[in-house]
């Protein structure tokens, strides 16, 4: 083997051997670094609270506590996580990039709480001589009231978009063809036939668990129709 074939073998084995030197000095970083990290920031997901009001979601190391602003003395080696009105959660040992807080639905009362009996005589039109403001929707409300009664009874809610998230509408009585403007909602609502009640921004609800967003623009509002007007129960 000439020289010149020599240096060129002995050449490519060093270069070759400063790599892998370099591959494992990456590798033995990578493994220090994550060596490093807390526990808690690796560990797998859990539940950590399932209680009537809440679901919360976290590493499962983390200790998670709900408590009342009062409190909040009693818990000084705590962090506060999040918080809503006058309720604290708090915690330690939290990864916070994979914390989960959900509110559940729990209403004190539901349709059947207010039933009502269904109205079977013949349906008045309304009247848009008697409440000439309606007649901006003229078309909307006559179409709906082709469909009968949907509500509390005797009433056909009318409703229509007002911009995004925004709905409007009109309650209107088919016994005596009284128009009322005392609809307004931003995320949908839930109502039946046959029942008085009316759940405002029911989209906020997930139909399948009844968990929603612990933060909301608006809140979920359970009310009754009292024949003229809706109210908070």
């Amino acid at each position: 083997m000439n020289l010149e074939k020599y240096l060129i073998i002995l050449l490519i084995f060093i270069v070759g051997c400063q790599k892998k030197t370099s591959n494992d000095k990456k590798i033995d970083s990578t493994k220090i670094e994550e060596a490093k990290k807390p526990k808690f920031l690796t560990e797998s997901i859990d539940t950590l609270i399932n209680s009537k009001g809440y679901l919360v979601i976290g590493n499962k190391s983390a200790e998670i506590e709900i408590i009342k602003v009062a409190d909040s003395l009693k818990f000084s080696d705590f962090k506060i996580i999040d918080f809503k009105n006058d309720i604290l959660f708090v915690a330690k040992n939290l990864d916070k990039k994979r914390f989960e807080v959900y509110e559940k639905y729990n209403p004190k009362v539901t349709f059947s709480d207010f039933k009502v009996k269904i109205y079977n005589g013949e349906l008045v039109e309304p009247d848009f001589e008697k409440f000439p403001w309606a007649k901006r929707n003229i078309t909307r409300i006559k179409e709906e009231c082709k469909n009968g009664i949907n509500f509390a009874g005797k009433y056909t809610l009318v409703i229509w978009g007002c911009g995004s998230p925004c709905q409007s509408g009109v309650i209107v009585d088919r016994t005596n063809g009284k128009i009322y403007n005392d609809y307004f909602s931003t995320y949908g609502s839930e109502y039946k036939k046959d029942s008085s009640l009316i759940i405002f921004n029911s989209a906020l609800i997930d139909e399948k668990t009844q968990l929603m967003s612990l933060h909301n623009i608006v809140e979920v509002s359970t009310e009754i129709w009292n024949g003229t007007e809706f109210k908070k129960i």
